[in-house]
């Protein structure tokens, strides 16, 4: 007998899980190259980072945007992440920029007045 909740169904139905998880995945594999690359990550890039990361799962979670933009733009995160590494910060920071383009949360729109 299996379980399943009610959000899990939302999620399989919209094909979120799959893009959160490729995602997901991208983003250790990465992440372990970078780290052993012994790189520095600039702060100006972390800041931005934090930004694009927070809207993309405020986006997943709003479900206000399709699963394949929002795989997209984590992908999209992850050549940003990319180059900052490599030091190409003035690069990096125009494709958190772009990324920062998918707007607001559609739930954070109807809650102002």
């Amino acid at each position: 007998m299996v379980a399943r909740t009610f959000a899990c169904a939302r999620f399989r139905e919209r094909r979120v899980l799959p893009a959160l998880a490729l995602v997901a995945s991208l983003a250790m594999t990465i992440g372990a190259v970078a780290q052993g690359q012994g790189a520095q990550f600039a702060r100006e890039c972390a800041l931005k980072e934090t930004a694009v990361i927070t809207l993309i799962e405020d986006h997943g979670a709003a479900e206000d945007l399709p699963a394949d933009r929002l795989a997209n733009a984590g992908v999209t995160m992850l050549h940003a992440r990319s180059a900052c590494y490599e030091g190409r910060v003035a690069e990096a920071l125009a494709v958190y920029e772009s990324i920062l383009d998918l707007g607001p949360v559609a739930s954070l729109r109807r809650q102002r007045p």
